[in-house]
């Protein structure tokens, strides 16, 4: 016998469920659609006693009652069906997030050096290369100086600027190149994504950092920072979660530190390479031509005196490009550990293809994010999405 008071929860009818056992199973199919075109009612609960004859197959309901209506949902057998299983949410899922940053360079803000030292080989180019190679341990570059008579060695740096920069390649002259990479450089990031992995096993969880890509210029460049482990940066970490009984995600507040200087040095030189064909040394390499520098210096001459060591001029280049180049990457690189904090994030799991109850997704995720890219920590409102693997 059915405890409909405690069973049912009726809402716009006149009186909680009173039922005469001889009436249930009793009404038509006709007389319920009647019934529901003037009331309406919502169940929090299943029972009926009834005959298997009483049961449509077509609808899947059955009526009881005397002025009432109850309808349930039955089995295939007629048979009252059970609560869904719980829905299967262990396993590793692949999640994309798209994060959204304000207007700011890809340079980070502590990479000023490395501004300057391009700056050098733009507007005073024998000045820093030589600096740079003597910076690097080149011992030619003091035997050099010593060699020359005072009257050569204070023209030498004359010579030197007005042959690099008095050259016109097809690439135009050093100042328009390296302008160039400045502004690449100085480029906005539109937009940061982020390819991560998300691995629940029951009460514990673990997301770890797999892909960045920057939206810069119109170009997507992706990096793989599973490398960059071995720097110590915590790319993979453990995250405190919970799941509803209706498969509502929420992450809790959980970081990466995020090598931004070493993502931004590829990015740069990517930009280079797709606008030159080369890399950056590559580049300052072909618009230099140290060999050509260095034979068109070697014969300038003064009061009868030459400058000569077309060698040493040469290898003072070479390692000097070598040593700027270096230095760069370095400035650059040193905003190595920068925090990427996911404060919260939300998403709702589901059962794709509605059969098994195992999660195949997460859909409308939505994180609470904050990024650094060397210019502090400023809010980066962020979605995301979610597979299983």
């Amino acid at each position: 016998m059915c405890d409909f008071d405690n069973l049912f929860h009726w809402t716009h009818w006149p009186n909680q469920c009173s039922l005469d056992p001889g009436m249930r199973g009793t009404m038509s199919k006709h007389s319920l659609v009647s019934l529901l075109g003037t009331s309406a009612l919502a169940l929090t609960g299943a029972c009926v006693d009834t005959d298997q004859d009483d049961v449509d197959e077509a609808t899947r309901t059955t009526v009881v009652g005397s002025g009432q209506a109850l309808v349930l949902t039955l089995g295939p057998a007629g048979v009252v069906g059970q609560p869904p299983a719980p829905l299967v949410t262990d396993g590793e899922y692949q999640l994309a997030s798209t994060l959204d940053v304000e207007a700011q360079a890809l340079l980070p803000g502590q990479a000023y050096e490395a501004v300057q030292i391009l700056e050098g080989l733009r507007d005073r180019p024998a000045q820093t290369l030589f600096d740079m190679a003597e910076a690097a341990g080149v011992p030619v570059v003091g035997t050099l100086r010593d060699a020359l008579p005072g009257p050569i060695e204070s023209r030498l740096y004359g010579w030197i600027d007005g042959y690099i920069q008095g050259v016109t390649t097809g690439d135009g002259t050093i100042a328009q190149v390296i302008n160039t990479v400045l502004t690449a450089a100085h480029t906005d990031v539109a937009h940061v994504e982020l390819a991560s992995t998300l691995t629940i096993t029951g009460s514990t969880a673990q997301h770890r950092l797999d892909t960045v890509t920057l939206l810069v210029a119109g170009q997507s460049l992706s990096y793989d920072v599973a490398p960059l482990a071995a720097i110590g940066a915590a790319i993979d970490v453990p995250v405190i979660h919970g799941i509803s009984d209706t498969g509502a995600l929420r992450i809790y507040d959980h970081s990466f530190e995020v090598p931004y200087g070493k993502i931004a040095w590829r990015a740069i030189q990517a930009q280079v390479t797709a606008q030159y064909g080369t890399d950056l040394r590559g580049l300052l390499g072909r618009q230099i031509n140290c060999a050509a520098m260095a034979a068109n210096v070697a014969g300038q001459c003064y009061l009868g005196q030459c400058v000569g060591h077309e060698s040493d001029l040469n290898s003072i280049c070479e390692a000097g490009l070598d040593y700027a180049v270096a230095q760069v990457q370095d400035r650059v690189e040193a905003a190595t550990i920068e925090p990427l904090a996911l404060d919260a994030g939300t998403g709702q799991m589901i059962d794709g293809d509605f059969s098994d109850r195992v999660c195949s997704m997460i859909d409308t995720g939505v994180w609470s994010a904050r990024l650094d890219t060397g210019h502090g920590l400023r809010p980066a409102p962020a979605s995301f999405t979610g597979t299983r693997n």
